[in-house]
């Protein structure tokens, strides 16, 4: 394949939600431009878009795929997402380096507009890029192309406007009419053939031609005044009006077809000539010195890319996707990211799974690298003259969080590498190595993508983990006042051990921390023990007391103590004090202090019932609620320890519709009764770590 210019290069996006005939889509462009010769099939795993094997396992998108083809001195990079929600980091990515996005709906949908479908037009909104519908599976049987229209309307906006329309229903489907074109088309032997629109849909055809011409001309006084003087506008006025209304985000075009049987396909590709966007159309945003610039594409430039993606492929090593902003590239080329210089090898072009090395890459193409040292995903790449990095891509926050453990402890020491590059991988995807609990935390979207990610560690690092559930970060602390006294004395022949001290603990305020008093005078502990007296304490401040949690807003006072000549040591008084500290603490009134969350919702209205309900049940404490582009917003302060898996129950009750983002806000007193549980799971799992 040749290098081609930025005017002659389409970067689509197909978004949307699962089962709805992404994958189909693509395949089937690729099949009508001849660049395979059979139609893949999902179900035997033969489709260029799901290759990998854990997709061809699941039979569902688990990463964006890029399928790379040209046709007619165009080329298209089309990019296959995920529909599934956990594995949304693929669809940002793909939307960012789009210059439009096609968000594929099923005509046979029974659930009204699908979360994958308000998740994917919603990105592209906040990425303001142009966005079109495509009403697949009109061939079904259940198919109801007009309820999808008006679901589609109802959802997001009254701009969502007809382009095309089925003829037939089911299994009587056999065409669409194309507004455009004022054309009907059909498959015959294969391909696609234009007839005359049939005298039953010709009024609504026409109908819709005139509400659209006349809107496209009302958007501009030249095309107004015109429309005025001949009555009518000239295909290529229509076009360009159409194009301009489609890239302000001011229409919302519906295309329709069924990919399975090609139908509405070669329609579908000649509006990604006319009206779809090309590079040049487009700026990017980039940040310079602090300040956010405006980037046109223009191959005359130097050089610079952003990195969407990366793949780690067996055998192969780290796949690197990018987009070429400005200048071309060459292999051999030194590029920068940040201060890091990298030198690129072998450029290729990329349809599924298949590699074509090409001799350059121009500004506004998509293209891969192999092996670059230092670039991860969101990263920019330039030429050494330029000091702008991209703009990178929104990522959402983690939505579910697990605790994990290697079944092999040998893997202890190269599981922190491998989280790392699965997190460059997919910045969704991330990871936490907690010293206070002891535990490694990964983070990831949901059930689905939290179990790719480990099947990946164990495929691709050999490294296999139990799923446990992660500890919560519980404080301890008193609310009175205690004093009292240990002596640690111990004789076994030879030099014994002997240390006592004389204590006194008493309440802080909260958030005020801990400190050590030593209030010994007339040397009753000499002054050598006293560091060893202080150090006894704050090794049980880190391990706790009640509940092995850290210990904090307190203080300790050493009063007193005695010591002996011979068998006192240093040891024997960090023993002593740490018992009479455990002690008092116990006799002070312990309480512990819980991690509470600021939790916010997102809900159709039509769940915000359940959703308070199921808040109040989790100890929640609702604050607020505001309704905001058809959605409510519940805003309530949880306990962490209640949203454990919250992402899970959330999707179940809202049918997916649901989300949440959460952030720490402060720490209050755990109620007497949970408390209680707590101390008392505490102590069992004590006593099944002596019996191992």
């Amino acid at each position: 394949m040749r290098a081609y210019h930025a005017k002659d290069v389409r970067n689509i996006a197909i978004v949307g939600h699962n089962s709805v005939g992404k994958t189909i889509l693509a395949e089937g462009i690729a099949f009508y431009t001849g660049k395979i010769t059979r139609m893949g099939s999902i179900v035997d795993g033969t489709t260029l878009s799901d290759y990998s094997v854990n997709e061809i396992e699941k039979k569902y998108s688990i990463r964006s795929s890029l399928i790379a083809i040209d046709n007619k001195d165009v080329k298209y990079n089309i990019i296959d997402c995920p529909g599934y929600a956990d594995f949304i980091g693929e669809t940002y990515g793909a939307v960012k380096v789009a210059d439009s996005v096609l968000v594929t709906v099923s005509a046979a949908s029974t659930q009204g507009t699908e979360v994958g479908t308000e998740m994917g037009f919603e990105i592209s909104h906040h990425s303001k890029k142009p966005t079109a519908f495509f009403i697949n599976k009109c061939d079904y049987e259940n198919a109801d192309y007009d309820k999808v229209i008006q679901d589609l309307q109802k959802t997001f906006s009254s701009s969502v406007t007809e382009v095309q329309f089925p003829i037939g229903k089911g299994e009587t489907f056999h065409g669409i009419v194309d507004i455009f074109d004022m054309k009907m088309y059909c498959m015959e032997n294969g391909k696609p053939v234009a007839k005359e629109i049939p005298a039953e849909a010709k009024s609504k055809a026409e109908e819709i031609k005139t509400a659209l011409v006349e809107n496209i001309a009302g958007s501009d006084e030249v095309l107004m005044e015109k429309y005025f003087e001949a009555g009518e506008l000239t295909p290529d006025e229509f076009n360009n009006g159409f194009k301009k209304a489609f890239s302000e985000g001011s229409i919302f075009p519906v295309f329709c077809g069924s990919a399975i049987k090609g139908i509405g396909i070669h329609s579908l590709m000649d509006k990604f000539d006319t009206i779809f966007l090309s590079p040049t159309d487009v700026k990017t945003v980039a940040v310079e010195k602090g300040n956010e610039i405006e980037i046109s594409t223009d191959e005359t430039k130097p050089f610079s890319a952003f990195v969407f993606k990366t793949v780690a492929e067996a055998h192969v090593g780290d796949l690197t996707f990018f987009k070429v902003l400005t200048g071309k590239l060459t292999p051999g080329t030194d590029l920068k990211n940040g201060e890091k210089v990298e030198r690129v090898g072998q450029i290729n072009i990329v349809m599924g799974k298949t590699r074509h090395e090409i001799p350059e890459i121009c500004a506004g193409d998509i293209g891969t690298v192999v092996k670059l040292k230092y670039t991860k995903t969101n990263d920019t790449i330039t030429d050494k003259s330029l000091n702008y990095t991209i703009k990178p891509m929104d990522i959402p926050k983690p939505l579910m969080w697990e605790a994990v453990r290697t079944r092999d402890k040998k893997d202890d020491a190269k599981i922190g590498q491998a989280l790392l590059s699965l997190s460059n991988e997919d910045p969704t995807f991330g990871y936490s190595i907690d010293p206070e609990l002891h535990q490694t935390i990964i983070h990831g979207q949901g059930t689905k993508h939290i179990e790719t990610m480990i099947e990946k560690l164990k495929e691709r690092f050999s490294i296999e983990i139990d799923v446990i559930e992660p500890r919560v970060p519980y404080r301890e602390t008193i609310t009175g006042k205690a004093e009292g006294s240990y002596r640690h004395k111990k004789q076994s022949g030879g030099k014994g051990q002997f240390g006592e001290v004389h204590m006194k603990v008493r309440p802080k305020g909260r958030g005020e921390g801990y400190n050590f008093v030593n209030s010994i005078t007339g040397g009753s502990i000499p002054a050598r023990f006293i560091p060893a007296v202080e150090k006894g304490v704050n090794e049980t401040l880190v391990v706790g007391v009640i509940s092995g949690s850290l210990v904090v807003d307190l203080e300790a006072e050493l009063f007193y103590g005695k010591f002996h000549d011979v068998d006192s040591s240093e040891m024997a008084f960090k023993i002593a004090s740490r018992m009479c500290f455990k002690d008092l603490f116990k006799k002070a009134n312990p309480i512990l202090l819980e991690p509470i969350y600021t939790i916010t919702v997102s809900v159709p209205e039509e769940y915000t019932g359940d959703v308070m309900g199921d808040i109040s049940s989790k100890r929640g404490r609702p604050e607020g609620m505001e309704s905001k582009g058809g959605k409510q917003f519940i805003t309530a302060k949880v306990p962490l320890s209640e949203l454990y898996r919250y992402a899970t129950t959330l999707k179940t009750m809202t049918q997916g519709k649901g989300s949440f983002e959460l952030d720490f806000d402060h720490y209050e007193v755990v109620p007497y009764e949970v408390q209680q549980k707590i101390v008392e799971k505490y102590e069992a799992s004590k006593g099944h770590e002596e019996e191992e």
